[in-house]
């Protein structure tokens, strides 16, 4: 198999995984919990993929080459639904520890 059929294979399972896998939109959301949501989808969708394609590679299914392109494209995906995540997400509020002690 070579690497732009598998990559191809790949990608497919991902995109028919979400689709089929994809809860319904809940009424009232904003678009940006929705958007939140379905990055989320594809970040889960991006790990299982790794999880069967290591399964894969064990089983003696892939070439190492093919299986390291695999892997970079879905941690590519992944890493990129983190980031976008990342974004939306508000800066968490921790409190600041030089703050409310007294020297």
């Amino acid at each position: 198999m070579n690497l732009a059929a598998l990559a191809a294979l790949v990608l497919t399972a991902a995109v028919g995984y979400f689709i089929l896998n994809a809860p319904p939109e809940p009424l009232g959301d904003s678009p940006e919990e929705a958007k939140k949501q379905a990055l989320l989808e594809r970040k889960q969708a991006a790990y299982e993929n790794l999880r069967d394609l290591h399964f894969e590679h064990l089983a003696g299914k892939l070439t190492e080459a093919d299986y390291q392109a695999s892997r970079r494209l879905l941690e590519g995906e992944a890493a990129a639904a983190v980031t976008e995540i990342s974004r939306l997400a508000p800066p968490s509020r921790r409190p600041d520890p030089g703050k409310g002690k007294h020297k």
